[in-house]
This record gives C-alpha cells, sequence and structure tokens, in this order.
C-alpha cells in the first residue's frame, strides 16, 4: 500500500506541473461548468421546525465558545493526504487555522459587492486581491445568475440573505463563538453579539461530535428529496469541500479533490474522515467543480471542470470564498493611531495605548489632574507647566505653558493663570504701579485714613504717626505752590 500512494504522489506532482503551465496559458475563465454537483433542482421556502429532528429537540444550532489562543501557534496549518476510500485514492488537504475571529473570512466573489452584482471570479482572483495564504470555495450559488444563495455575513457585511431558507450555516460572531447549524432570522440580525462572518452550506455534517447527515436530510427537506436527488447528492462521490471546527476551537478548512461520479468521495465518508481528525460541527459546502483549493494565491488542487478545449481542466468562477489570512487587528486601522503586525496593533508615539490604539495614557501622573492627555503629550491648564503638569508658573509668568511675562511691580503678586496683579498694601492699578491717594491706605488702598484733623496716614498700614512716613510728611510740609512753607495745616497733623 505504501508503494502504491508513493506512485500516486509521484503521479499528482508530475500532474500538477503539467496542468498548472495549461492554466497559465489558457486563463481562468475558460471553465465549461461541466462538472455539476447540485443537491436541488428547485428551492423553496422552508423552516427545519416543518422536519422531524431526531437528537436536537427545540435546539437547531451549537454554539462553541472562544478558546485562548495557543502560545506560539502562527499562521495555518495545511496537511496534504492521500487517502484509501472502498479502495478508491483520494486526495485532498485538511487546514486548522487557530484564532479565527481575527484569521477567518467570508469574501464576496471579487471583493466588496461581489454578491450584489452577481459577480463569478475564480478562487485564486479573490484570494489574491485579499491576501488570503489559504483559501477554498465558500457557499452555493445559481449558476446562471451568479447570485450567492443563503445567508452571507462578509467581514460585519451582511451581503446575501437566505430570504426564510434555513440551510446548514456556520459563522462566527462578534465574541469569538463558533455557531454551526440552522439559524433563525432573528438569529442572524442579533444585535447584541452579532456575526462577523457567516455562509450557508447544504447538510450539517457533523454535530457535537456525531455524523449528522441522516438528521440533516430531514431537517432540509425538499420535494426534490422524494426523487432521489438530494439522496444522490449526499451519496455520490465527487469533489467536496467542508468547513468547522475542532474541539480546540479552531477552525478546520477541508478539500477534496474529485470528479461526480468518478471520483472523490460522499458526505458519509468526509464526516467519518473528518471525525477521526477531530472535528466537533462542520456543514457541507459547495463541491464538484466548484471545489477549488489556493495556497499563496496559487491554484493548488485539480479541477473536474474542462476548459472550452475538452484536453484540459479549468477553474470554475464561483461564488464566495473562504478565506484565512494574517491575523486582523480591530479595528484593521489601529484607529488610526498605529500599525497592525501579525494581529497587533502597534501603536504609534509614546502615549497611544491599548489592543485597539484607542487610549491614551500619560503615566502614573496622568497630568497631575492640571491638563489634558494628547497624543502629543501633557496639554497643561494655564499657570501649570512640565511634562506631567506638576509645576505651577513661578512668580514673574502665567498663563499657557507659563509662556507670558507679568507686568506687576511694588512686590505684587502675579495671577498664574490670568496674569492679575494682587497689589500690596499702599498700591493699586492694574500694575500695581500707583499709590494709595491721600486718605486711604490697606491693599488695593480700599480702607480710608482715621487720623485725627482728616490728616492722612500712612498708605500701607494706616498709621497716623507720620513719622512713620517720611515721604508723605515732606509731602504735606511743603504744602501747595505760593503757600508758606511750612504749610499751616501740617501743624494740625
Amino acid at each position: 500500500m505504501a508503494a502504491s500512494i508513493g506512485r500516486w504522489l509521484l503521479f499528482l506532482i508530475v500532474l500538477r506541473s503539467f496542468l498548472g503551465e495549461a492554466f497559465g496559458a489558457l486563463g481562468s475563465g475558460s471553465s465549461r461548468d461541466d462538472d455539476l454537483l447540485l443537491p436541488y433542482s428547485r428551492a423553496r421556502p422552508r423552516s427545519v421546525r416543518d422536519c422531524t429532528r431526531v437528537r436536537a429537540g427545540s435546539r437547531e444550532h451549537e454554539s462553541w465558545p472562544l478558546s485562548p489562543v495557543t502560545p506560539g501557534a502562527r499562521g495555518p496549518t495545511v496537511r496534504t493526504f492521500v487517502s484509501h476510500f472502498e479502495h478508491r485514492a483520494v486526495a485532498g488537504h485538511l487546514t486548522r487555522a487557530a484564532e479565527p475571529l481575527r484569521t477567518f473570512s467570508v469574501l464576496e466573489p471579487g471583493g466588496s459587492g461581489g454578491c450584489a452584482s452577481r459577480r463569478r471570479t475564480t478562487v485564486e482572483e479573490t484570494a489574491r486581491a485579499a491576501g488570503c495564504s489559504v483559501a477554498q470555495n465558500g457557499g452555493f450559488f445559481r449558476m446562471d445568475t451568479g447570485e450567492c444563495l443563503g445567508n452571507v455575513v462578509s467581514d460585519g457585511r451582511r451581503v446575501s440573505s437566505a430570504g426564510g431558507l434555513q440551510n446548514a450555516q456556520f459563522g462566527i460572531r462578534r465574541d469569538g463563538t463558533l455557531v454551526t447549524g440552522y439559524l433563525s432570522e432573528e438569529e442572524v440580525l442579533d444585535t447584541e453579539n452579532p456575526f462577523v462572518q457567516l455562509l450557508s452550506g447544504v447538510v450539517w455534517l457533523i454535530r457535537n461530535g456525531s455524523i449528522y447527515i441522516n438528521e440533516s436530510q430531514a431537517a432540509e427537506c425538499n420535494e426534490t428529496q422524494e426523487t432521489g436527488s438530494f439522496s444522490k447528492f449526499v451519496n455520490v462521490i465527487s469533489a467536496r469541500t467542508a468547513v468547522g471546527h475542532d474541539r480546540k476551537g479552531r477552525l478546520v478548512l477541508f478539500h477534496v479533490d474529485g470528479q461526480t461520479e468518478q471520483r472523490g468521495i460522499n458526505l458519509w465518508e468526509m464526516a467519518e474522515f473528518l471525525l477521526k481528525q477531530d472535528v466537533v460541527n462542520a456543514i457541507n459546502l459547495d463541491g464538484g467543480g466548484s471545489a477549488t483549493f489556493v495556497l499563496n494565491g496559487t491554484l493548488a488542487s485539480y479541477p473536474s471542470d474542462h476548459c472550452q478545449d475538452n484536453m484540459w481542466r479549468c477553474p470554475r468562477r464561483v461564488s464566495t470564498v473562504v478565506c484565512l489570512h494574517e491575523p486582523r487587528c480591530q479595528p484593521p486601522d489601529c484607529n488610526g493611531h498605529g500599525t497592525c503586525v501579525e494581529g497587533h496593533c502597534q501603536c504609534s508615539g509614546h502615549f497611544w495605548q491599548g489592543a485597539a490604539c484607542d487610549e491614551l495614557d500619560c503615566g502614573p501622573a496622568n497630568c497631575s489632574q492640571h491638563g489634558l492627555c494628547t497624543e502629543t503629550g501633557c496639554h497643561c491648564e494655564a499657570g501649570w507647566t512640565g511634562s506631567n503638569c506638576s509645576e505651577a508658573c513661578t512668580n514673574g509668568s502665567f498663563g499657557e505653558e507659563c509662556a507670558k511675562k507679568c507686568q506687576c511691580h511694588n512686590g505684587a503678586t502675579c495671577d498664574p493663570v490670568q496674569g492679575t496683579c494682587t497689589c500690596p498694601p499702599g498700591f493699586t492699578g492694574d500694575t500695581c504701579v500707583q499709590e494709595c491717594p491721600l486718605g486711604w491706605y490697606g491693599p488695593g488702598c480700599q480702607s480710608p485714613c482715621k487720623c485725627e484733623h482728616q490728616c492722612p496716614c500712612d498708605p500701607q498700614t494706616g498709621n497716623c504717626s507720620l513719622a512713620r512716613a517720611p515721604t508723605l510728611t515732606s509731602i504735606l510740609s511743603q504744602g501747595p505752590p505760593g503757600w508758606p512753607s511750612p504749610w499751616p495745616w501740617f501743624s494740625f497733623c
């Protein structure tokens, strides 16, 4: 068996190289869409409540909480396998990714607006534009119009509605919860913990660690099941893809090469394989000619659709794409205050902090409650200065950053905020250059003298002893011009 697997791997390597040149020469838009694998010939509005459920009771979906980040885990892990199913050699890929909230996205075909415009592009084109390290085709779509089918939420935007249909769905809510199963319209539109990624498939493969295909066939009931087409969809071998998660909360992508009724696996075999890989919940995605696996923007699978030249095989232009990428920051632009590096915001400058670079931190003192923390540091209130606004303006300066010079005289005190002067006793005026007028004294010259004979007093103390005011004594003794000296009034004081 080992020798057989080795020869098969060698054949695949040679074939991949050969087909790669053909793909490059013929282009990706020449698929004939001939390997069709359709679950229903016609869809009608239905609810899973109309159909039989065996295990779930009233619960119609499973939720798996956000798992802690594994130390040292970096990037998705891609495993390539060649396994035997009922004597058939089957090749495919199994991918696991930690932190799915930050590393997994559901993409519209060709980027934003793809579902609205009913655009179809190859997985390679969509993956390259979005920078996906691993990408696969996603949900189902109408082959004739390109319409995205089912619920689609892409990076927080609901871009397609199921329109009342309830098929198996897989999504991630804002808090990182992984959700698998059947969702009501109310659950899809929940605003308290909304979906940031969501897509619809057909058939819930594994539910809570057990194969759930029989129950899912009953739940996703349709009249076509009676004609056998849905049963064939489940049991026919073909190329297949799936999405789910394991017990560690890691996202799991599964892809198998094949061609309907010729090679590949059926849904039962896929579910059994995934169970052995410790997958807890998983849904089936679009298969057949849509099944595509892309690594770092390059096709890494073997398409089953023929090109226009029937000798070659070409990748199909599909609808939505499931994408694994470098961890993304929340928000992606780090609020304009940093750079996202491997999913973590590296904040710019010295003062932006926090996981999203949305918190200003000027240190433990926090501007000493005398200023505002800004992206350039503390912006101090008027009257304060220093790197943390802890230094009051010294006498002689005032205002913002203590940049203005006081104009106070005669030992007056300058207000550090407004620069107003508080005059010492004996002086008045805006800058305290005026002495108190005769008959007044004290701070601001607000107090009248109380000396006998209405004599003036000391302008600072109000003292009536002129001996303590030599300047005033000299003025009074002179009297008005032309009057005798000493002035007679002086003798009363």
